[in-house]
């Protein structure tokens, strides 16, 4: 295949563990870019210089009553119980979850 016209030309295999691959994957997913748009953006970096990826984007629930209602409908289909009990219980993870580490 001729390497006229070709943006990259020259394909640069790496090796990394399951996990490994897994972390790329979601880190890619965040940014909005490819796995391969990361590792490229990675390994074409000046040394001691940040690589030019996206800042990752984070995620925004929606303010208010819906995203609460929503979750606890989303677990009550599946385990059969009841929103009164369920309520307390979605209450405390959305805390925890959004509780400063």
């Amino acid at each position: 295949m001729s390497e006229l016209g070709r943006k990259h030309p020259i394909r640069v295999d790496i090796r990394v563990t399951a996990s490994e691959r897994d972390a790329l994957s979601q880190e890619a997913m965040q940014r909005g870019i490819t796995r391969q748009e990361l590792l490229r953006a990675r390994v074409l970096s000046e040394a001691n210089q940040p690589a030019p990826i996206p800042e990752i984007k984070p995620v925004h629930y929606s303010k208010g009553r819906d995203s609460i209602d929503r979750a606890i409908a989303a677990v009550n289909r599946r385990y059969s119980i009841p929103s009164k009990q369920l309520e307390p219980l979605i209450f405390t993870i959305i805390c925890a979850l959004n509780a400063k580490a």
